[in-house]
């Protein structure tokens, strides 16, 4: 019998010593330990023979001159003194200290070397392993060295994962998926405490200077945006039979249905967030932007749309979107569909357009974000900006824990993901919102 197959049994007596205590034989639970115990002693000492042999076999196949001077010779001897393995080795300028490979941003892995692509892909092997392991014991007991090291290097100090990276990009990083939409238009930034700020600075004045007169004097306003970092998380409870059931990929599962909610989280943080205990939303009266009121209370007009789009400032209008719910665009698609007039869509035949006076559109339908679905007096329905000038600070990627006991009464684990982070308008100047008038 080879290791994998000692290995495998010594996971199965496992399983039986559970159940047996779960029916409450105590002696027999003790006594399928004790089986599995010697049985993975067994297989870490075939695997320690097997390693020596290997490298015996090795040191008396090597030539006598110590310097490769053939392929053969080369062949032979580790690349990691002085070859082109260890010159593949390369983390990026912008490596994120304290992630595994596999949970860097995916720019980052793409610039990485060789050993790192290596590492991650390993890594991310290893999560699998411990996301579909029956519990944390047989986790545990299955790693071999390099497993378990890989699990030292990359499990956060309350026993938790990082989310390796593509399983969050394909959900909260997608424009086209239902949540987290906005994201991708902000400035994110990775940063490594818990509290900071970033430096603003206001423009120097210019003007004409007469013959030996004095150049006006004044120095730009130096301000700042800080931020203070923030956790938000969610629990899934799994029932052993979905653990048990291989044909279900339950990471990928897992970490959407996280992705998805907290992109739902993250997109009303942006728009409607207080700042206590989450981001500190654009239509927050804390964060300084400014209303375009309509000039009615229940309907809006090809006119309003113009007054927002040219009280936004040019410089702001270059790189501007709107965002606002799928019924607001409704609204602005029927402006004058039965009479002339300035009109959205054309006739029946033709699709809604994707923009708006040149500008994208961007339909967040998420409830609590402050945003409004209908035209109500004082309703704030949209906002139109240059959302560059929104600031994400991500402190650390998703992070994934298990806990096998807290609801073994009902036979389930319980999967807790958190991340940490904070988001701030940069420039209230560059957002604009559209409102309702007073009744």
């Amino acid at each position: 019998m080879d290791t994998t197959d000692i290995r495998n049994h010594a996971t199965y007596l496992l399983s039986q010593a559970e159940e047996a205590l779960k029916d409450g034989n105590v002696e027999e639970g003790r006594a399928k330990m004790v089986e599995a115990e010697n049985a993975i002693k067994d297989a870490d000492a075939k695997d320690e023979a097997q390693a020596d042999l290997d490298r015996i076999k090795g040191d008396f196949a090597k030539p006598m001159n110590t310097v490769p001077v053939a392929s053969a010779d080369v062949a032979i001897h580790s690349l990691d003194e002085g070859g082109a393995e260890l010159k593949a080795s390369y983390k990026p300028p912008s490596w994120v200290k304290g992630l595994p490979a596999a949970a860097q941003p995916l720019w980052v892995q793409e610039k990485m070397g060789i050993r790192e692509k290596e590492e991650a892909v390993f890594y991310k092997d290893v999560f699998i392993k411990y996301m579909q392991s029956p519990n944390d014991a047989v986790f545990q007991m299955s790693l071999d060295s390099d497993e378990k090291k890989a699990m030292e290097e990359g499990t956060d100090n309350e026993g938790g994962y990082f989310v390796p990276e593509e399983f969050i990009n394909t959900v909260i990083h997608d424009t086209g998926l239902p949540s987290g939409a906005i994201r991708s238009n902000c400035t994110t930034i990775r940063v490594a405490s818990k509290d900071g700020y970033i430096p603003t600075l206001a423009n120097a004045t210019w003007g004409a200077i007469a013959e030996e007169a004095a150049f006006s004097d004044q120095t730009p306003t130096v301000g700042q945006v800080a931020f203070s970092i923030k956790k938000s998380g969610g629990l899934i409870k799994v029932t052993r039979e979905l653990l048990d059931d291989s044909a279900i990929n339950l990471p990928s599962m897992l970490t959407q249905i996280f992705q998805e909610a907290a992109g739902r989280d993250e997109e009303v943080g942006i728009l409607g967030g207080g700042g206590s205990t989450d981001y500190l939303g654009i239509t927050d009266a804390a964060s300084g932007v400014s209303d375009v009121l309509l000039a009615g209370a229940t309907s809006i007009v090809a006119t309003d749309l113009f007054n927002i789009f040219y009280t936004l400032e040019s410089q702001h209008r270059a790189n501007a979107s709107w965002v606002m719910p799928s019924l607001i665009s409704k609204e602005i698609n029927g402006i004058n569909s039965t009479s002339a007039g300035v009109h959205s869509v054309n006739d029946l035949n033709t699709p809604p357009a994707t923009f708006l006076l040149g500008k994208g559109v961007v339909n967040s339908d998420i409830a609590g974000t402050g945003l409004a679905t209908a035209i109500t007096a004082n309703a704030e329905i949209g906002v139109f900006g240059d959302f560059r000038n929104y600031y994400i600070f991500d402190r650390v990627g998703f992070s994934i824990r298990r806990n096998d006991s807290l609801y073994m009464e009902n036979d389930q684990v319980g999967f807790f993901a958190t991340r940490r982070g904070d988001g701030k308008v940069g420039l209230s100047a560059a957002f604009k919102i559209l409102k309702a008038a007073a009744s």
